[in-house]
Order: structure tokens, then sequence, then C-alpha cells
């Protein structure tokens, strides 16, 4: 899935990208888009109803991973087998120092957010030995594969997807309603705790748009950081207890703090 599921270059909507590299050319064909985004979005739908009836039957808490966590990673591998040739192309990696200034910047935006909501809830973050009757190390492990799979299909097939037809800011947005909406169970919760979410959601998206680089690996690296420290920050820092307009208001700082800095660090690197 490395390379084919890339974004290839769109003058003006992948800026990231080298406008000289190969990519950059125009297409010899043109992608169906919609296709794609079909495939996807069903693929993952079915896979997440199938893993919703499966959870309970295998004994799985929660609290250790909410399987439906794989369902966009699911349907991003059945839509690189089924229309593999409708996905953006590949673009290159990036040099290993570039890669550690982005994971840098990623391990600064969870920083950002404990810090967040540590300053608005007075409570110092706290890892449990054990989760769930099962050791901390395998609740971390098992929510970095969920965070990994989703990001695998929000940040991976469906980012790249929309971001060859659309510039980068519009596709984090719209990514980030999507991967908002997809939490259905969030519906739940009062009008302002959900929209605080959904402005958490697109800050996060947005944050991750501007951090990551290179490969379709390398970028998923450095949004499973993300991801996985907003999950986490929420999980040892109050838990339930932590309301829905705190946490989306610490990953909105971690973005208004962070992307600048990524911004800055892009407009360098092209200059260069």
């Amino acid at each position: 899935m490395t390379g084919l599921m890339d974004p290839r270059a769109a003058s003006g909507h992948t800026p990231w990208m080298r406008p000289d590299a190969p990519e950059a050319a125009a297409p010899t064909r043109r992608r169906r888009t919609w296709l794609v985004l079909t495939v996807w979005f069903v693929t993952s739908a079915v896979s997440a109803m199938a893993l919703l009836a499966l959870q309970p039957v295998i004994g799985l808490s929660m609290e250790i991973l909410s399987l439906v966590m794989l369902a966009p990673g699911i349907g991003a591998a059945i839509t690189w087998l089924t229309v593999r040739k409708d996905l953006p192309t590949a673009i290159p990696a990036v040099s290993g120092g570039r890669f550690t200034v982005a994971m840098g910047l990623s391990i600064g935006t969870v920083v950002v957010y404990f810090g967040s909501i540590y300053v608005f809830r007075g409570v110092l973050p706290e890892v449990p030995a054990e989760v769930a009757g099962m050791s901390v190390l395998v609740m971390i492990l098992a929510q970095a594969v969920g965070a990994l799979t989703e990001e695998i299909g929000f940040r991976g097939v469906l980012f790249d997807a929309i971001g060859v037809r659309v510039p980068r800011a519009v596709t984090a947005i719209l990514v980030g309603l999507l991967f908002g909406f997809w939490h259905v169970q969030y519906f739940a919760l009062p009008v302002g705790q959900h929209a605080m979410f959904i402005i958490g959601t697109v800050a996060l998206t947005i944050t991750m748009a501007y951090v990551m680089v290179g490969s379709f690996w390398q970028r998923m690296a450095v949004c499973t950081v993300i991801h996985l420290g907003a999950n986490l920050a929420l999980a040892f820092t109050g838990g339930e207890s932590t309301s829905m307009v705190v946490f989306g208001m610490a990953v909105a700082i971690g973005c208004l703090m962070v992307t600048p800095v990524a911004v800055l660090i892009g407009r360098r690197d092209r200059r260069s």
C-alpha cells in the first residue's frame, strides 16, 4: 500500500510536493476519485458494522481497543486491492533528518495536548498499571494499532483522494469533519460538547496535514503519533470525566501552536 496510496502532485493542491518531481507531470489517465471514495466509504462502513457486532462476541474491552477503529484500514486495503489504478501516484520519502523534524513536531503536539488538558482540569496525567485487567502497555500498543488503521483510512486514502482535487487546507477541513462524524457514538453528547469534538477533529487533521511529510508510511507514522497522543491524553488525564469541550480546546490549542511552525519549516524547505 505504500506507493500507490500516496498523493500525486496536483498544481496548487499539494504544496508539500516538489514542483519538479516526476509526479508533478500531467497524469496519463483521469483518476476516478469518486470511485475510490465510494469503495472506501462502503467497505469501511460494512467493516465497522461487522466489527461492532464482533466486539462483544470476543469479549475485548473497549478500554483496550474499540475494534471499529480497524474498519478504515480494512476499507483502505480493499480499496487498494480493487481500484488501485485510480489511487494517487506515489511521492518519494523525505530524508531522515526531515522526517525526524516532523516526528519531533508530532511529539511536541502530544505534549501540548497533555499540558492543555492538565491546565484546564488541574489534574496531572496518571498512567495506571493495568487497564481492564491487562497491562497498560498492551492497551497502549492496541491503541497504537487502532490509531494507525484509522490513519491509513482517513489521513491516507481519504486525504490523498480528496487532496488531488482541492487545496490542502480545504482537504484537511473536509477530512476532519468526516472523521468527526465517523464517531457516531458522540452524537449522543449534548450539542455543545459534540460541536467541540468536531472542532477538535478538524483541528487534529489540520495539524496533521501540515506536519506530515514524505512517503505514505512516513506520513502515517507522524499522524499515528499525533492521533495516539490525543487518545492517551484523554485517557490518562481524566478519561470519561474530561468533557469534549476541554478535549476539543486542547486539540485546537495544539493546532494553533504547532501548525504555524510546520508551515514555516515547509516554506524553508521549498526555498532550499
